[in-house]
């Protein structure tokens, strides 16, 4: 039984290069949302301190439910017909709060940690404030790309693994690279320039979803 597509960048043409650009997506996200995974670590540290058991796992915990929330929003929005606009527009905003990261980062932490809260309430209040919006934003991607490449009901769970595979190794290589090397550098400009390269590849997406409108319209 055949499913009809909804809006997106890999229309059902069976296209090879538009499958591979759904793919490369899903795989430039899952990149930026661990290099920002990694980098949040750091930039909480100097508030809350670097144990393994407070920060890190603030960090860890946030992002494990922002990208549960995401997931469910983006398996609820991927079949709508605008979905390939509402993917920019999510992948674009994302970019821009990442981008403003490095402003925002020390007068939400001053603000918090003048509440008085104990370094482990802080530090997940912080996580959550700075990183839980672009987390759910980024993670709407693969449910979205995941319906863009599904024709067919039996081609769901490949394309599912297919896109779970390659963004999870794109995310082990946004982890290896920024822990060994970007970290080393400005963290600022690291961001602004992750930031910068998310919200490009938003309004592209948000160019391509208003081109496809304008030739069906």
């Amino acid at each position: 039984m055949e499913t009809q597509r909804p809006d997106s960048i890999a229309p059902a043409y069976g296209s090879r290069v538009r499958t591979a650009a759904a793919i490369a997506v899903a795989c430039v996200c899952g990149w930026f949302t661990m290099e920002l995974e990694i980098l949040g670590v750091r930039m909480l540290a100097p508030y809350f301190g670097s144990a393994v058991y407070v920060v890190t796992g603030s960090v860890i915990g946030t992002f494990l439910l922002s990208l549960a929330v995401g997931y469910l929003l983006g398996g609820w929005l991927s079949g709508g017909s605008s979905s390939g606009f509402l993917l920019g527009l999510f992948i674009a905003s994302a970019g821009a709060w990442t981008g403003v990261l490095p402003f925002l980062t020390g007068p939400v932490c001053d603000w918090i940690f003048e509440q008085g809260l104990d370094e482990k309430w802080g530090s997940l209040l912080a996580a959550l404030a700075l990183f839980a919006v672009p987390t759910v934003l980024l993670g709407t991607v693969s449910p979205t790309v995941v319906r863009w490449l599904t024709c067919r009901a039996e081609e769901a769970g490949f394309s599912a693994g297919l896109v779970l595979a390659l963004s999870t190794a794109a995310s082990f290589a946004g982890c290896v690279v920024t822990a060994f090397y970007l970290i080393l550098y400005s963290m600022r400009l690291t961001l602004t320039v992750s930031g910068v390269i998310l919200a490009v590849l938003g309004l592209c997406i948000l160019s391509v979803s208003f081109l496809q409108r304008s030739k069906h319209a």
